[in-house]
């Protein structure tokens, strides 16, 4: 792109310098840039640089930067004036005369100050004018003295207080900050300062956040005389500011928690998230996930942090199901926040954050932080109550609520695979003519006979041990920690309650009894849950077929053997 008059590029810093100006950075600025040869033709230009290239040789000022360039070796710059007929500047461009090379070319351009340059002379020339716009301005315009009191603020005021109300007080008395920090004051500041934000105290006594843009006076002798500015109330932009950051921060939990809700499968695990994500959310010590339960009261359901003091939990329960609000409540100990829970209107739990100590509190953000979540934790705790009844549907018996066979089978195979150091023992228990009972007192006695059985079971078991319905009369139980010495003694015990279940009976000759067959599993014998199941169902078919109401043990793995019955 080259008008008339144009010469060759041939020195390679030119012709870089020409690619800048036409298809380069230059090409498309809103000034214009025209590269001159060193016989003043016109290289290269942009497209602003048009007008400028044909009149190039018709403006000597012009013509006078680039040779001053030349002579100088260096950038030149100065603001060439276009004036009217009558002499009057209509326009103003500042202009940069670069040589480029060593052959004499030299790069120029130019950049329209005219606003500039007549808004910094209306300034200059007029303080009447800088009142009339600081009248006709909705923000706070001041200057401050030497010693930093008021001595000009818009004549309206602002922030509250009238113009007369702050003419001669120190500015930075009306200046706030906690207790301790020190405040950089624009209303004393050494330069210039933009976007500066700062507290200030309104004349009712409330804070009021102020976007502050100063700068500093100097006296004709170079010493600091003070400082001018405008302050713009950005309180309500703050406020905004935040309340969206807190509404962001909430969407953000939220979905978080429904994500939980959507891909947890293991309901603890999906109750711990939710928990998690609300103790962080909430910025506390302590956050406890509670079901209720009708006529059980709360029962915890997941928990992070310090937990909430019992007694304040029981404390706080009948207000926190009577209220659809947060409940705030300080203790000398701490501060609880609480919030019920709910599914489809209907009361499902309750939310309880904690923080520690005796000036600990909870603000109206925090509430209404908890408000917000308070649906989704609803969800979570009734998608982890639907996840755990499909899990009791699919592993329990319905009448007994003891595993069923499936479950049971699982459990001992996990028990084997672990390597538990300790021994233990599988049982089986049958019941002695049931059938007989349900064929004289009907199906509804046979279940009652069955419930009670589970009950009796129940009753026997130990910390670490498994019970399990595996169908019709026939029950199993795992011992865990029992080995030859102990298992006599709770065979023993199960036969000897096991009389309750004679008010059964079909027949007096028909009474119910129990038989029992068991297997005891000796640690690092390697022997398979399959294995272990044939010995304990073996000796079972001996007692069934050798009297009932009997137990048996088993002979152990590697024995030939088999133990004499008992009974």
């Amino acid at each position: 792109m080259s008008g008339s008059g144009e010469t060759a590029v041939e020195a390679p810093e030119e012709a870089l310098v020409a690619r800048m100006v036409s298809t380069g950075p230059f090409a498309l600025a809103d000034g214009p840039a025209i590269l001159v040869g060193s016989d003043n033709g016109v290289q290269a230009r942009n497209m602003a640089g048009a007008d400028l290239a044909r009149r190039l040789g018709d403006l000597p000022d012009i013509g006078s930067l680039i040779a001053e360039a030349r002579r100088a070796g260096r950038g030149i710059s100065a603001v060439i004036e276009s004036r009217d007929t009558d002499g009057a500047s209509t326009s103003a461009t500042s202009f940069s005369a670069m040589p480029v090379g060593e052959d004499g070319a030299v790069l120029l351009i130019g950049r329209d100050v005219s606003v500039d340059r007549n808004l910094r002379s209306a300034l200059v020339d007029s303080r009447q004018r800088y009142r009339d716009l600081v009248e006709i301005s909705a923000d706070l315009v001041w200057e401050t003295d030497a010693q930093g009191r008021f001595v000009f603020v818009s004549p309206h005021g602002g922030i509250g207080w009238a113009a007369a109300d702050l003419i001669g007080r120190r500015a930075d008395g009306f200046l706030i900050a906690p207790p301790g920090v020190t405040v950089d004051s624009p209303f004393q500041t050494r330069e210039a300062r933009q976007e500066m934000e700062i507290t200030f105290r309104r004349a009712d006594g409330s804070e009021a956040r102020l976007e502050t843009a100063a700068a500093p006076l100097y006296a004709p002798d170079g010493s600091w005389a003070g400082a001018r500015g405008v302050c713009r109330d950005v309180t309500d932009d703050r406020q905004r500011d935040m309340e969206l950051a807190r509404v962001g921060a909430r969407q953000r939990l939220t979905a978080h928690i429904m994500r939980a809700i959507r891909d947890e499968t293991d309901p603890d695990r999906m109750l711990s998230i939710a928990a998690e994500a609300v103790f962080r959310g909430g910025n506390a010590d302590g956050c406890s996930v509670y079901r209720i339960l009708p006529g059980a009261g709360m029962r915890l359901a997941a928990a992070v942090g310090i937990p909430v003091p019992g007694a304040i939990v029981e404390e706080m329960r009948e207000r926190i199901t009577a209220s659809r609000e947060p409940v705030v409540e300080a203790y000398d100990i701490g501060a609880a926040l609480a919030h019920q829970l709910s599914h489809h209107h209907e009361i499902n739990g309750a939310v309880m954050l904690w923080r520690v100590g005796d000036t600990a509190d909870w603000s109206d953000d925090d509430a209404r932080l908890i408000a917000d979540l308070s649906d989704q934790l609803g969800i979570a705790l009734h998608q982890a109550a639907a996840h755990q009844h499909l899990e009791r549907l699919s592993t329990t018996d319905a009448m007994t609520g003891l595993l069923n066979r499936r479950a049971f089978d699982d459990a001992i195979t996990r028990r084997l695979a672990a390597g538990d150091p300790t021994p233990g023992t599988l049982t089986y228990v049958d019941l002695d003519n049931f059938k007989k009972v349900n064929d004289t007192k009907g199906h509804q006695v046979g279940d009652q006979a069955l419930i009670h059985l589970s009950d009796i079971l129940n009753r026997q078991a130990r910390p670490g041990d498994l019970i399990a319905r595996l169908g019709g009369d026939e029950f199993a139980l795992w011992m865990e920690g029992v080995g030859a010495p102990d298992a006599p003694a709770r065979a023993e015990w199960i036969l000897e309650t096991g009389k309750e279940l004679l008010q059964y009976s079909g027949t007096p000759d028909h009474p119910v009894g129990l038989s029992i067959g068991m297997a005891i599993y000796l640690p690092g014998s390697g022997e398979s849950r399959q294995h272990l199941i044939e010995r304990a169902d073996a000796v079972m078919y001996e007692i069934k077929h050798g009297g009932k109401g009997w137990y048996r043990i088993a002979p152990d793995a590697d024995a030939k053997a088999a133990n004499e019955p008992h009974g």
